[in-house]
């Protein structure tokens, strides 16, 4: 390809993305408004726009992957319109209400979106420059097969589930309850073993050669509660279970499940809001009086 490729919001997750497209040999315009991450993405050999309306001004396809839905609302407001755009390719996760507002009124300009949050970049944005994560996408079919060519660029996993966007959002909101549900009924369980003198990595091993193995038991715990290194925010957690409790309930289901485990994470935000992510494990410790650590990290 030798057109340029837009990209909006570098942060972790969408420099990481970003970076990507630019090792595959695209040519790509971006721009954040964290003066840090656009200094990355120049010298990644980005050109550095002056705003969002800039990169939309300038190129077709432009991606976005921004932090919050009320963020990615502006920022679709600000480019609706723009000289070139003609698709949004919205990497983010924003729930299905959102995604369609945002999708109805680029319509109203004669732009397409493509909904196509990531998944399963285990370890952040050294995931996604791996390549180890998936994209969950919905859109028409001419628009998928304009765009798959490029998502293929960036990983291999890509999954389309619907063909309205917002479709990919329910998906994506689906997968992320099941694993922070994973991730929470682990640490229950796992602080239990601790309390009962079980060393914890080697519970954690044998529960990976096992039935109960799941995503935090696999990558959580090894990666970052065995290491005490809880560097990503607890919000991120919040976010989305509050997003799969109103998609639930707006299907009209009950979430007995859910419930509780966003009872337990709006809990344990409010006693420490610097929580970390996978610092919800405090939220067990504390009760029993043990520390889920590798041997390594018992000295700190």
């Amino acid at each position: 390809m030798t057109e340029m490729i837009g990209f909006v919001g570098t942060g972790a997750l969408g420099g990481a993305m970003a970076r990507s497209l630019l090792r595959s040999g695209l040519k790509l315009m971006a721009f954040d408004t964290g003066d840090a991450a656009r200094q990355r993405m120049a010298e990644a050999g980005a050109v550095i726009a002056p705003s969002a309306r800039a990169v939309a001004d300038t190129c077709e396809i432009v991606f976005a992957c921004l932090p919050a839905p009320a963020v990615s609302v502006t920022v679709a407001a600000e480019i609706a319109g723009a000289a070139k755009l003609r698709i949004l390719v919205e990497c983010s996760t924003l729930g299905v209400k959102t995604m369609r507002e945002i999708a109805a009124n680029m319509a109203e300009y004669n732009i397409a979106v493509l909904d196509a949050p990531i998944t399963g970049a285990s370890g952040g944005s050294y995931g996604v420059d791996s390549g180890a994560f998936s994209l969950i996408c919905a859109g028409a079919d001419d628009v998928f097969e304009r765009i798959r060519p490029i998502l293929a660029r960036m990983t291999s996993k890509i999954h389309r589930v619907g063909s309205e966007p917002g479709m990919a959002q329910i998906a994506k909101v689906i997968n992320n309850a099941l694993s922070i549900t994973a991730l929470t009924v682990s640490c229950e369980a796992i602080v239990m073993g601790v309390k009962a003198g079980l060393d914890a990595r080697g519970l954690i091993d044998a529960i990976n050669d096992g039935s109960g193995r799941n995503s935090a038991t696999v990558d959580k715990f090894p990666r970052s509660i065995l290491k005490r290194d809880f560097a990503s925010p607890m919000t991120i957690g919040l976010k989305d279970m509050q997003l799969y409790m109103e998609t639930i309930h707006d299907a009209g289901l009950p979430a007995p499940i859910g419930a509780t485990v966003m009872e337990i994470w709006n809990a344990a935000y409010a006693q420490n809001p610097k929580r970390g992510y996978s610092s919800i494990v405090e939220y067990f410790e504390q009760w029993a009086g043990v520390q889920v650590k590798s041997e390594e990290s018992k000295g700190s």
